[in-house]
């Protein structure tokens, strides 16, 4: 026990470094490592522990995920990016709100020189001033952000992987524009975080700048034929290129990196994957007056009746017929669930939406003929209201007829109009009645009544002034031509 005391007074006692202040007797300050010798000297100890430095943080990492290959053959739906934006933490906007973290790096990034080969001659560039720690303000933020091309990487992703993304829009699910995209989605970057070294000016954003870039994505997908969202999700992105060379339009060229890798880990989600790959149901088994295996037939009405005292029941067969691109009108012609319209009304839709009386089906295009422009649809479910009648007579000139629709608005279902048969005409070789009843678009494929209330024709044209304001000339095809074309018998 005595050796080990002894042991541990010898071991000398480490001085603390001290740095005294004083003042010599002629008044002149001194500062010294040691106390002062002088007698009359008074001195004070300065406190020299160093101060701890800001912490700086660590950038995000972000795990990468593979993206899932369209599989084989099968078709996908197309998707437009319809948005990008900040998310904004209160309901004021302001331009000073935070919305992120910015980030300083004082390592490689701000003492490294690069050399650049700029019209094929090495220059050298010096070490590049970084932006300090500290909250990242929305404003700033917005000004990366509006100078990035989002839809680029977006599209380059998906099309990598097999799938088809679309031009972009500054509108947010524009449901009436004319589109044949079957998905938008709205990107919310709702986490944002950045690290910058280069130019304070904007200007300089143009210039050769260091940046790593972290974003947060929440995408919301939309259905251009249900109308509804059918996925809310998120994914993460980023690009970490502070320590490396710096890049021409650095800072935007980091956040289009980062919002791509954000695109390919939306593509890594199966719930999305299963989204794109749902059922496409709905080739048309061909165009033109071909022949074709299935008979349909519709049914002849009788001429003692009144449109007035049947409206109920047509009311139940007149369909509103909803595309990616729009909508417009139809009716149901046989108890097997066929429905009539325009060919242009579906185009080359892969997938519609047949609303009878509120209720959504499902349908798909069975039979059709540009020329004519006629298609015959076949619903995805049992229908269980009668079909609507034939007229079994000719059409005289001056006859009162009734046109039902879905004029402008899908709220406008089973719109009625009256008119008369103003004449008889003739395009391309085709026959069309000409009316004064009132259309408007979404009219089209709609049917047209006699005064019995059997079909006489379909809703196809009209002519219109240059604000949209009809002329009451409207062009309607004759049932029976309609029924050639498709080739459905009438008993």
């Amino acid at each position: 026990m005595f050796l080990l005391l002894a042991l541990a007074c010898a071991v000398p006692q480490v001085a603390k470094a001290a740095i005294y202040q004083w003042v010599d007797e002629n008044g002149e300050v001194h500062f010294t490592d040691k106390p002062p010798q002088e007698r009359k000297a008074e001195s004070k100890v300065l406190d020299i522990a160093p101060k701890k430095s800001k912490s700086v943080g660590k950038f995000p990492t972000v795990k990468a995920l593979i993206p899932i290959k369209k599989p084989g053959s099968a078709e996908v739906k197309s998707v437009l990016l319809e948005h990008v934006s900040i998310k904004y933490k209160d309901d004021k906007n302001s331009g000073d709100e935070t919305v992120g973290e910015a980030f300083r790096y004082t390592k490689s990034s701000a003492e490294k020189a690069y050399q650049l080969k700029v019209n094929n001659v090495d220059k050298p560039i010096s070490a590049l001033a970084c932006v300090p720690d500290g909250k990242l303000i929305l404003n700033n933020a917005n000004f990366f952000l509006k100078n990035s091309d989002f839809k680029t990487p977006l599209q380059d992703v998906f099309e990598e992987h097999g799938y088809a993304a679309a031009d972009s829009s500054s509108q947010i699910f524009a449901l009436q524009e004319n589109t044949l995209n079957d998905l938008s989605i709205a990107a919310v970057i709702s986490d944002i975080q950045l690290a910058y070294c280069g130019g304070r000016n904007s200007s300089e954003l143009k210039s050769y700048t260091q940046n790593s870039t972290y974003l947060k994505v929440k995408w919301t997908v939309f259905d251009n034929l249900s109308r509804r969202v059918v996925l809310n999700t998120e994914s993460e992105g980023v690009d970490n290129h502070i320590e490396a060379p710096p890049r021409y339009r650095g800072a935007m060229v980091s956040a289009e990196s980062a919002f791509r890798q954000a695109a390919e880990h939306l593509l890594a989600q199966q719930d999305f994957v299963d989204i794109l790959l749902a059922s496409q149901s709905g080739q048309m088994e061909t165009q033109g007056q071909g022949s074709f295996d299935e008979t349909i037939s519709a049914s002849y009405g009788v001429a003692n009746t009144k449109f007035i005292s049947r409206t109920s029941e047509i009311e139940k067969a007149s369909v509103t017929i909803r595309t990616v691109a729009g909508h417009g009108s139809g009716f149901v012609i046989s108890a097997s669930g066929h429905v009539i319209t325009n060919y242009h009304v579906v185009g080359k839709s892969r997938e519609l939406l047949v609303i009878v009386s509120g209720k959504e089906y499902r349908a798909h295009v069975v039979r059709s003929d540009p020329g004519r422009d006629v298609a015959l649809l076949k619903l995805n479910q049992k229908f269980d209201a009668k079909p609507l009648l034939i007229n079994p007579n000719g059409v005289s000139l001056g006859e009162e007829i009734y046109v039902v629709g879905t004029p402008l608005d899908e709220r406008l279902d089973f719109s009625i109009s009256r008119g008369i048969i103003s004449a008889r005409r003739s395009e391309d070789e085709r026959n069309f009645y000409q009316t004064d009843a009132a259309v408007n678009p979404g009219n089209s494929g709609g049917p047209v009544f006699n005064a019995s209330g059997n079909v006489i024709g379909i809703t196809v044209a009209g002519f219109f002034t240059s604000d949209g304001g009809s002329k009451n000339i409207n062009y309607v095809i004759p049932i029976n031509d309609a029924l050639d074309a498709l080739q459905i018998k009438v008993n």
